[in-house]
């Protein structure tokens, strides 16, 4: 009984933590308006792929699909306090040297808690021409890499914190550049910009992880009370 208590606190602390989230300061940060509203977005002229805003788990080709692959939610453990959509960027030029979607937020001293979501689709990662990859958040750089040195089919999210010192226009971007035909290709999901040091609320098994640490805490207390009586006895 003890245990499930234990349990049912922690996951009480994990709901409230998530429903005090902060606001989200990025404008459709999650691309649920189906489109790069409120994005700016600068790429090759008459590229035939610039970056589009495709839906979750569909067939469909580009621009509403990843080329028939079925791309899965987000399932990270995300910061954000946007819920899991419909929608997500893909970013799968075979031609821009650069292709930016980018959002300037005017931002007052503090702390602020960023991140972003990143999923590798298995085809893309089948093309023999790599391609590169930045986020940041803020002026924050919190991800910069080819994408053929990471698995495909895995939600990954990066998140950090920004401790804006002067009162001004930052900038979240995301840069995707390509090396030749076909080449790699990348999704992105939830991006966050909110006011405070949130955290990150931690996986399932992770909680899991700490209710059997508690529980080991607890085991250890009883035994050390139960030799502390043995020896004043």
């Amino acid at each position: 009984m003890k245990r499930l208590a234990l349990a049912s606190a922690i996951a009480g602390l994990a709901v409230s933590g998530s429903a005090h989230a902060a606001v989200n300061l990025i404008t459709n940060g999650s691309f649920e308006t189906g489109d790069t509203f409120a994005w700016d977005y600068s790429g090759a002229v008459g590229d035939p792929y610039p970056a589009a805003i495709i839906g979750y788990n569909n067939n469909l080709g580009y621009d509403d699909g990843a080329f028939g692959e079925l791309i899965p939610p987000d399932n990270s453990a995300s910061g954000s306090p946007d819920p899991v959509g419909s929608y997500a960027a893909y970013f799968v030029s075979d031609f821009a040297a650069f292709e930016t979607l980018s959002q300037d937020v005017f931002l007052n001293p503090g702390v602020y808690s960023i991140g972003f979501s990143v999923y590798i689709p298995f085809n893309g990662q089948g093309n023999p021409n790599d391609a590169g990859f930045t986020g940041s958040v803020a002026g924050q750089t919190l991800a910069s890499f080819n994408i053929g040195s990471n698995p495909a089919g895995n939600w990954m999210h990066y998140y950090g914190v920004a401790n804006i010192l002067s009162a001004g226009t930052y900038t979240t971007a995301f840069t995707f550049s390509t090396g030749g035909y076909p080449a790699k290709d990348i999704v992105i999901d939830r991006v966050y910009l909110v006011k405070g040091d949130v955290g990150i609320v931690p996986e399932p098994a992770t909680w899991a992880m700490m209710i059997v640490g508690f529980a080991g805490v607890g085991a250890t207390l009883r035994r050390r009370r139960a030799s502390l009586a043995a020896a004043t006895a």
